[in-house]
């Protein structure tokens, strides 16, 4: 990996010296993540020591198999770590079994994945309010229409998957990610 950039943005109440305080949404400490081979042990990661604010945007930049996925992956507690230990909004996510990761992921996190991991079978507005119906979330639809029309979108409701340009699936990937309005986004290869 290259390095990690951030721009900080937080708005809310200033503190006694002036400063807008930024709550830490996600630290990783000393992670790493090795596997093994026949005759050997390859290091994809080693020793990363990350913290990101509520508020603050963060790119994650290498060459090609540099482990970005690999990194997004265990920050988002889709992996485990083969050492140090990630805390995803306050909880320490090697402390939690797949099912308590799992909910912690759906409560608080939205994804864009390099494919967009549309389901074929949905049409955009039923892709888009997927994350909510398994929320039981009452106003799906309407918000899933607005999320859709916020990223222009709300001619192509109807359409599936593979009626939509690439643009078009990007955005319908964005709008899923961002409808339940999560504290954290994730996104691999997001360009």
């Amino acid at each position: 990996m290259d390095g990690i950039e951030s721009s900080p943005k937080a708005s809310g109440p200033l503190s006694k010296n002036g400063v807008l305080p930024l709550r830490t949404i996600l630290q990783a400490d000393d992670l790493g993540k090795r596997v093994s081979l026949p005759g050997r042990e390859l290091i994809i990661l080693d020793a990363v020591n990350l913290r990101i604010a509520s508020g603050e945007a963060v790119a994650i930049v290498g060459a090609s198999g540099s482990g970005k996925s690999t990194l997004l992956g265990l920050l988002a507690g889709l992996d485990l770590p083969s050492s140090g230990g990630v805390q995803l909004a306050g909880v320490e996510l090697n402390a939690l079994d797949e099912d308590g990761r799992a909910r912690l992921r759906g409560q608080q996190v939205g994804f864009v994945f390099q494919s967009f991991q549309l389901l074929p079978a949905l049409t955009a507005l039923e892709n888009v309010m997927l994350p909510l119906e398994l929320k039981h979330a009452d106003d799906a639809e309407a918000r899933a229409r607005s999320m859709l029309q916020a990223v222009g979108l709300a001619e192509r409701l109807a359409h599936y998957p593979r009626q939509l340009s690439g643009g078009e699936q990007q955005r319908v990937a964005l709008a899923r990610a961002f409808v339940t309005a999560p504290a954290l986004l994730f996104a691999d290869e997001p360009t």
